[in-house]
């Protein structure tokens, strides 16, 4: 088999061998991949973070009213946030050394939260269009904590409308048309 066709053949399987996601992952890797939950009916509401041992234990995030499965390893002291209706997390801090040390969350509404220590090297993550919020989180783990890390973006749900719809009702046209 010739070079080029021997490439395409391990990338293939590479590709089909694993999880895969179109956007960055921040930090070492290895370990057991993990992403949170699809959903297209419901906005990321809240995000509990786990740090313990200078480490970012594990990641979960809340999708309405429903947490979803923690991601990541088990321990440490969980930090939980909230968004008030209408916050969307628009960007993103990351530090990693072996491990992810530290994150720091901003919002649409101008807060700021921090989890853990932002020391080791530290990337920032932002959707490439503007008005993305984040929309999900993937990344891989080990028994100490994330490896890894990578967000997902997207434009917000659509509000729905509270305004009745406008109906209309024909009038009689006058006599003699």
């Amino acid at each position: 088999m010739c070079r080029p066709q021997a490439m395409l053949l391990l990338l293939t399987l590479a590709l089909l061998g694993g999880p895969t996601w179109a956007g960055k992952m921040y930090g070492p890797g290895g370990g057991k991949y993990f992403t949170t939950t699809e959903d297209y009916d419901h906005e990321i509401t809240g995000l509990r973070v786990s740090v313990g041992l200078l480490l970012v234990k594990s990641v979960q995030v809340k999708l309405g009213d429903t947490w979803d499965v923690k991601q990541g390893a088990s321990g440490g002291n969980t930090q939980e946030v909230t968004l008030q209706p209408g916050e969307y997390i628009t960007k993103i801090f990351v530090a990693f050394q072996a491990f992810l040390r530290g994150m720091v969350v901003y919002t649409s509404k101008d807060r700021t939260f921090y989890f853990g220590k932002l020391d080791g090297q530290i990337f920032s993550a932002y959707p490439s269009q503007e008005g993305q919020v984040l929309v999900g989180i993937y990344g891989q783990y080990g028994l100490l904590g994330i490896k890894s890390i990578g967000f997902e973006w997207n434009y917000p749900l659509e509000e729905p409308t509270t305004e009745p719809p406008v109906s209309f009702t024909p009038s009689k046209a006058p006599s003699g048309l």
